[in-house]
C-alpha cells in the first residue's frame, strides 16, 4: 500500500435487476438514486467521484496512507449501504462492491488505473467480498484462468475432450462389471491433460454444464454398442442437480441410444448435503426414478448426519480412496472401511471401494463383503478403443 498522501482509484457497482420491465426500471431507478446520494455521504469533502456509464462510479480517495485506512474507509462504505433503501413501502437492498487500485502521481494513466480495479472488482465478486485490493499476482492468475476457459470452449468446439475408462469390478470373482469415465483433455500443443488441471475451474463456471451434457452423452452412446451386463458411471457436479435439463439430458441421451436407464450411474459427491439440498436430493429422485442409478463418491470426507443418509435418493456408496489405501495400515480407516459396508448394506445399498492398489487390500474388501472395486490393481483409466480391446467389449 502507499505512503501518505498517496490516492487511490477505486470502482464502486450497485447490483441491479437487469430485466426490462416497468417495475424493475422503476426500482432501478430508485436504487441508483439512493447509490449515488450514499456514494455522497460515504466520501469526504476532499475526494471526488462521476459516474460511469456501466453502472459503476468512479471513485478517487486522497491521502490514504496505509492498508488499514482503505479497509477503514471500506468498514464505512460497508456501513453506508447496509440499511436497505424503502421505496414506495418497500425494503430494497443495497448489494454494492469495490474495487481498489493506487494512483501512482498526477502523471498516472488513468484508463490503467480503471482497468486495475475493474480486476480487483471481479475478484470480490467471485469470493462474495465487499472489496479487493488490486495484485498484480492475482490479476495474472485472472488472465491464465480467462485463457483457460476459452480455451475449454475451443476444446469442446474442436472435440478434444475425450472420456477415459477405468473398469469396475466384482468384489467376489473379480470380474469386469462396467467402468468409471473420465474426462482427459487431448490440448493441442499439451498432450494429454488431467481433470486435475482444468475442472475446478470448470466448476466455478458454466462451462462445466456442456462438457458435463457431453460426457454424458458419449458414455451413454458407448453403453450402446457394450454387454448389456455393463454400466458406466458420470461424475456430476453438484450445482448442476440445481439445472432443469438435467432430467431431459439424460433422458435424451438414453432415449436416443436406446440403452437400459440402470446402466448409467451417476456419481456426485456427499457435499450435496451442504447447500440447496432439498432441490438437489429432489432431482436426484426424479432420476431415480426414470431407473437411472444414483451413487455418492468421497464418501466419509463430510458427512454429517444419520438422518440425511437414511433420506438419500441413492442406490450405492463409494467409499473414499484415502481411508481405503490405509485400511491396512492404519486400524481406524479399516474400521471406517468395514463401518460403512455394513452401514450401506443395512440400507440394501451396494459400496464401491475406489483407490485398490494391491490384491491384499483387494482380498481384505472382499473378506468385508465389500461389492465393487476399483483402483490401478486392476487398471488404470484407458481410452475407451483400448479399454474395448483389453476387455473383449
Amino acid at each position: 500500500m502507499p505512503g501518505s498522501g498517496h490516492r487511490i482509484l477505486g470502482l464502486v457497482e450497485l447490483a441491479s435487476d437487469d430485466s426490462d420491465d416497468v417495475r424493475s426500471r422503476v426500482t432501478n431507478q430508485a436504487l441508483h438514486s439512493a447509490f449515488c446520494n450514499r456514494l455522497n455521504g460515504w466520501l469526504r469533502t476532499k475526494d471526488e467521484w462521476s459516474l460511469l456509464k456501466d453502472k459503476r462510479a468512479c471513485v478517487i480517495l486522497k491521502d490514504i496512507g496505509s492498508r488499514g485506512e482503505l479497509e477503514l474507509a471500506a468498514a464505512k462504505l460497508d456501513r453506508v449501504f447496509k440499511e436497505p433503501h424503502i421505496h414506495l413501502g418497500e425494503a430494497l437492498p443495497l448489494m454494492i462492491t469495490a474495487g481498489f487500485t493506487e494512483l501512482l502521481d498526477d502523471a498516472s494513466d488513468m484508463s490503467t488505473a480503471i482497468q486495475q480495479a475493474s480486476i480487483a472488482l471481479s475478484q470480490a465478486k467471485q469470493s462474495d467480498k465487499l472489496f479487493r485490493v488490486y495484485s498484480p499476482q492475482k490479476a495474472k492468475s485472472m488472465r491464465e484462468e480467462s485463457e483457460l476457459l476459452e480455451a475449454m470452449q475451443t476444446a469442446l468446439k474442436l472435440g478434444e475432450f475425450q472420456l477415459y475408462y477405468q473398469p469396475k469390478v466384482h468384489a467376489g470373482y473379480r470380474t469386469l462389471i462396467g467402468a468409471e469415465a473420465l474426462i482427459r483433455w487431448h490440448r493441442t500443443g499439451h498432450g494429454v491433460v488431467g481433470p486435475d488441471k482444468f475442472i475446478d475451474l470448470a466448476e466455478r463456471n458454466d462451462i462445466i454444464k456442456p462438457i458435463t451434457w457431453w460426457a454424458i452423452k458419449s458414455a451413454v452412446s458407448t453403453l450402446a454398442r457394450w454387454p448389456k451386463q455393463l454400466s458406466i458411471a458420470v461424475n456430476i457436479c453438484p450445482r448442476l442437480l440445481l439445472e432443469n435439463d438435467i432430467l431431459a439430458v439424460v433422458n435424451d441421451a438414453l432415449e436416443i441410444y436406446g440403452v437400459d436407464a440402470a446402466r448409467l450411474n451417476l456419481e456426485v459427491t456427499e457435499k450435496i448435503m451442504v447447500d440447496n439440498q432439498d432441490i438437489m436430493l429432489a432431482q436426484l429422485s426424479l432420476l431415480q426414478e426414470i431407473g437411472v442409478k444414483i451413487s455418492i463418491y468421497d464418501f466419509g470426507t463430510g458427512f454429517s448426519s444419520l438422518a440425511y443418509f437414511r433420506d438419500l435418493p441413492v442406490d450405492e456408496i463409494k467409499i473414499d480412496q484415502s481411508f481405503v489405501q490405509r485400511m491396512l495400515v492404519s486400524e481406524v480407516d479399516q474400521a471406517i472401511v468395514k463401518a460403512v459396508i455394513d452401514l450401506a448394506h443395512n440400507f440394501s445399498l451396494k459400496v464401491v471401494a475406489e483407490g485398490v492398489e494391491s490384491i491384499a487390500i483387494a482380498d481384505r474388501l472382499s473378506e468385508m463383503r465389500c461389492d465393487i472395486l476399483q483402483g490401478y490393481v486392476f487398471d488404470k483409466p484407458l481410452p475407451v478403443e483400448e479399454f474395448e480391446s483389453q476387455y473383449h467389449v
